[in-house]
C-alpha cells in the first residue's frame, strides 16, 4: 500500500489523527460521490464488504461515527475534494496514489 503526500501526513500528525490510507481515501472519495459500498468495489476491484471494512476504519482514524461524518471531516482537513466540479478535485481517485 502506498502512503500519503507529506501534506496530508503532517495534517493527521498535527492534528492527532491517524493517518489514513489510500484505499481508505479512494472509499471516502467515493462515498462521497454518493456510492453505495457495492458500487465502490465494482469500482476499485474489491469486494462491498471490504469497502465497507475501509469506511470503518476510516471512521475509526477520524474519531466519527458514520461514512457522512468521516467524509465532512476528511474534507475539513483537506484530505478530500471539498465540491463537485471544484478546481481542486482530482481527476481520479487514482491520483491519491504517489
Amino acid at each position: 500500500m502506498q502512503s500519503l503526500p507529506n501534506a496530508a501526513r503532517r495534517e493527521g500528525e498535527a492534528t492527532g489523527i491517524g493517518v489514513l490510507s489510500v484505499r481508505q481515501l479512494e472509499c471516502l472519495y467515493w462515498a462521497q460521490e454518493g456510492k453505495s459500498a457495492t458500487d465502490i468495489g465494482q469500482l476499485i476491484g474489491i469486494s462491498g464488504r471490504t469497502v465497507e471494512r475501509h469506511l470503518f476504519n476510516a471512521c475509526r482514524a477520524l474519531g466519527v461515527r458514520t461514512r457522512v461524518q468521516a467524509v465532512i471531516k476528511a474534507r475539513d482537513l483537506h484530505l478530500l475534494p471539498t465540491a463537485a466540479g471544484s478546481p481542486e478535485r482530482p481527476a481520479s481517485p487514482r491520483s491519491f496514489r504517489r
